[in-house]
């Protein structure tokens, strides 16, 4: 794509004119401040918008709830070592994310999560990889007794996955699979205990309430990506290709603030959008307002059920908003006191269908398991965040000891990050429940005036990061075409 110079600019805000003719506005318009493109969000996608409209000629003005940019990519030091909060790795499918990497002057290593064989814990039993197939613990049938509880997600999705183009969860031709996940599986023969194990750490809310159509999308671009044998776990960094930028994920949104001709506006947490023939203004929970000719919202919809629209967005629109779920992620980061694995001589990588789920393996900078992650993801994640803070973390901690006696008393608790719990994110990503495919699919990227809306939870061909970048791109051509 190509960008025109600053010297567009009026071409892009020739429907905007009368924005300078402020004695036509209302009295209270007066005090705002004025931009062009009003843009709430600065992850991913708000700044990626940004940076291009800047580069169209636009004047952009970037306003955040939190005090950093970056939304669900986010980096912290734990434990003296810098660990991912949320978006943890950067695949070969990433092509815009990498570009933008190599453009900023970053640069990427390997991943801090290595594929190790784990250690599955499975009916209150502890069962070495090797041994899962003939484990009495293994109450999968046929066929299934040989794969792995870990790889069963992947292995029936992709072997019944019909799609061969990205875009086909879209088409009339599929709407009949607008049904759960669950249901669809189980219409091709896997059995119930199968279902069972898929559902533990299912990259969804829950297979019973999540549409076949979205998940089969994901595959598919899975597939796209080069990720096609499903005999090999699909997390970690032993492929070349996955990796993190070096200082952290997060200097890459910071890298693209910094890139930009003005700053973002930080603690700016929108309450009510108006919107008129002229432009829109954004009144902030703090009292400001800022005044533009659009509005890009780059938050996720969760956040947008907390912001008053006048008048009200179109019926659809407003009950995508309302309806569509979020997928928690819960991460606990635990500090191993000692090598316990090595006593009881399973792998420190553990699946398990208890409620810690996962457990992964980090490596710090002498290449030694310096950190255990466990990883909840969707109703797992729910489950745990009903509890203060202290006894879901206790919690975990006790069923670490029930399932690892040996590690009883040698695990310390670094860090607690809930995505579910932050108001303005509610998780790691939107899910769509059967039915609300079809019924929201098409619509979930429509402008509605003058608002245009961008962010993973529009995608349609990418997912991730990497589905925040594209949205920025079709934004642009949205404003530009207005």
């Amino acid at each position: 794509m190509t960008f025109s110079p600053r010297p567009n600019r009026r071409t892009l805000l020739k429907t905007s004119a009368a924005l300078a003719l402020t004695s036509c506005l209302p009295k209270s318009v007066f005090a705002a401040e004025h931009t062009e493109v009003i843009i709430i969000g600065a992850g991913l996608s708000g700044l990626y918008a940004a940076m291009l409209l800047e580069e169209s000629g636009a004047k952009v003005t970037v306003l955040d709830a939190a005090g950093h940019v970056g939304g669900r990519v986010r980096t912290q030091r734990v434990g003296g070592e810098l660990q991912e909060m949320g978006a943890s790795d950067i695949g070969r499918m990433y092509a815009r994310v990498i570009d933008m990497i190599d453009r900023l002057g970053l640069s990427r290593i390997p991943s801090d999560i290595k594929v190790r064989p784990p250690s599955y814990y499975v009916r209150g039993q502890m069962i070495h990889a090797d041994e899962w197939e003939t484990s009495d613990a293994n109450l999968t049938v046929g066929e299934e007794r040989a794969i792995a509880p870990s790889l069963l997600e992947n292995h029936f999705i992709f072997k019944n996955n019909p799609f061969t183009e990205l875009d086909e969860w879209l088409k009339e031709d599929y709407a009949d699979l607008d049904i759960s996940l669950g249901h669809y599986l189980k219409s091709k023969g896997v059995s119930d205990e199968a279902l069972r194990l898929i559902n533990v750490p299912a990259n969804c809310s829950d297979i019973w309430q999540t549409s076949a159509l979205a998940m089969l999308r994901d595959k598919t671009r899975l597939s796209f990506s080069g990720f096609q044998d499903t005999s090999k776990e699909q997390y970690g960094g032993n492929d070349p290709l996955i990796g993190q930028v070096k200082g952290g994920n997060q200097r890459l949104p910071e890298a693209m603030a910094n890139a930009l001709q003005s700053e973002v506006h930080f603690h700016k947490a929108a309450a009510i959008v108006r919107q008129d023939a002229t432009g829109v203004e954004v009144t902030c929970l703090d009292g400001s307002t800022y005044r533009g000719a659009f509005l890009v919202a780059a938050v996720p919809f969760h956040a947008l059920q907390r912001v008053s629209f006048e008048p009200g967005l179109p019926a659809l629109k407003t009950a995508a908003i309302n309806e569509l779920g979020v997928s928690p992620n819960t991460k606990l980061y635990l500090r191993p006191t000692a090598k316990f694995w090595e006593q009881d001589g399973y792998q420190p990588t553990m699946w398990t269908d208890s409620l810690v789920e996962r457990v992964f393996a980090v490596e710090d900078q002498s290449g030694e398991v310096g950190t255990l992650l466990v990883w909840m993801n969707g109703h797992g994640g729910k489950r745990i965040d009903q509890l203060p803070h202290k006894d879901a973390e206790a919690l975990v901690l006790d069923t670490l000891a029930n399932i690892r006696p040996a590690s009883k008393g040698k695990l310390e608790l670094m860090h607690h990050q809930a995505w579910g719990r932050n108001p303005f994110i509610g998780g790691c990503a939107h899910n769509y429940a059967p039915g609300q495919v079809t019924r929201f699919g098409n619509d979930m990227e429509k402008p509605s005036g003058r608002i245009h809306f961008a962010g993973e939870h529009t995608r349609r061909l990418e997912f991730g990061m990497e589905s925040a970048m594209a949205s920025a791109e079709r934004v642009l051509g949205e404003i530009m075409d207005a």
